[in-house]
């Protein structure tokens, strides 16, 4: 019996997942029209919605014409329902942010943090960096559901830890989460920046619109988030999307070494933000980012040809080459994608806040696939819930 139970339980937490899902892509529904699409019994959604309505999550926006010429209620999703906390790790720097459910930026810190650092001190200023955050933005903190880290690296997300030595080598296998979780009570996760950035598409962005596709990072290194049927695709050891490490010479020189920003920095013996914002007034400086954004085309093609993505989004600082990287993206793919459909090739929905943004919807993410649990059960707890 207590094993029946427990599968209409899940039962029941998926169906609210679903309804919170479609109405994030739709914007706005009816109950009817959430029924034919989901497949889901008229009354089943019926309580759902009552259900997220009582908890101030969903609320009623006025009517559209129904069969029968009968009125139906419409639907949305309340935006100020419960907010997050991102945190994205870049080299010797740290971006902050409270988001709303529906990816409003409420408030953002950035501040310089030394990524060679003792992780005992990474940990105490990242706490002082996330309280100014939170005093500043005069959200309420019980409002706060989770936060969601996105780091660049190698990420076991079960462990929630960084299993990788670059680009922060002190905090290899630290529990920093652990901590942070400690400190503040509430629910941490941590993604890889890629899986951030492309959870962050599903939320608030172009993955709206698809089933399948794929977030290539564009910046010191390469690297992908991949979405497959609306879900994260880790792999198996959490690593799948690591396209900079793959090889396209028979030397086996790994994709980032050609197509890596970071290949600038080599070759100008220059901070990569100075290269980048004077790329415009330098013929050298564009005819190297051109051979970087050939190269670079080139790894998404194999991601394209494996994948068969309905959609390529692109973001990472490579953007700020200018809409010649997105033309010649664009030429290649269709030159050498096998299929005969191309996918769609885009340009990041928040630009340079995609991986910011990317680390809220991790929470977010987590949030809406146990929403009893984070939403509507009034007992605090502490979930090393997982998407798995």
């Amino acid at each position: 019996m207590a094993n029946k139970t427990y599968n209409i339980e899940l039962v029941k937490e998926r169906n609210r997942t679903v309804v919170l899902e479609l109405l994030n892509s739709k914007g706005t529904s009816t109950r009817s029209e959430i029924s034919e699409i989901t497949g889901l019994t008229n009354a089943t959604i019926t309580n759902i919605v009552n259900e997220l309505m009582s908890k101030d999550l969903v609320e009623e926006v006025g009517t559209v014409d129904g069969k029968l010429g009968r009125k139906r209620k419409l639907i949305k999703i309340k935006e100020n329902a419960f907010y997050v906390i991102g945190i994205e790790f870049g080299v010797n720097i740290v971006r902050t942010g409270i988001f709303n459910f529906k990816g409003k930026k409420i408030k953002s810190i950035e501040k310089e943090i030394n990524s060679y650092g003792r992780p005992t001190d990474v940990l105490k200023n990242l706490i002082l960096i996330i309280d100014e955050l939170i005093n500043n933005s005069r959200v309420d903190f019980n409002k706060i559901k989770g936060i969601g880290i996105a780091m660049p690296g190698l990420i076991d997300s079960q462990k929630r830890i960084l299993r990788s030595v670059h680009p922060f080598p002190l905090l290899k296998d630290y529990p920093l989460v652990e901590q942070l979780e400690e400190h503040y009570e509430k629910t941490i996760w941590l993604e890889n920046d890629a899986n951030g950035a492309v959870l962050g598409e599903k939320w608030f962005g172009h993955g709206k619109k698809f089933n399948n596709y794929v977030f290539v990072v564009g910046d010191s290194g390469i690297g992908a988030g991949i979405i497959i049927n609306g879900k994260l695709y880790p792999g198996t050891f959490n690593s799948a999307g690591e396209i900079g490490h793959t090889v396209i010479t028979g030397d086996l020189i790994p994709l980032e070494s050609f197509g890596g920003l970071s290949r600038l920095a080599d070759e100008f013996n220059l901070p990569l933000e100075i290269i980048l914002n004077e790329a415009k007034k330098s013929d050298e400086t564009k005819k190297a980012l051109n051979e970087i954004s050939k190269f670079f085309a080139l790894g998404i093609v194999n991601l394209v040809n494996t994948i068969d993505p309905e959609a390529v989004i692109v973001g990472g600082r490579i953007l700020k080459a200018g809409n010649s990287v997105i033309k010649e993206i664009k030429k290649i793919v269709d030159q050498y994608t096998f299929s005969d459909e191309i996918p769609q090739i885009l340009v990041a929905s928040k630009k340079e806040d995609a991986i910011l943004s990317g680390a809220a919807s991790i929470a977010i993410e987590h949030i809406v696939s146990s929403p009893y649990q984070f939403l509507l059960n009034k007992e605090k707890s502490i979930s090393y819930n997982n998407l798995r």
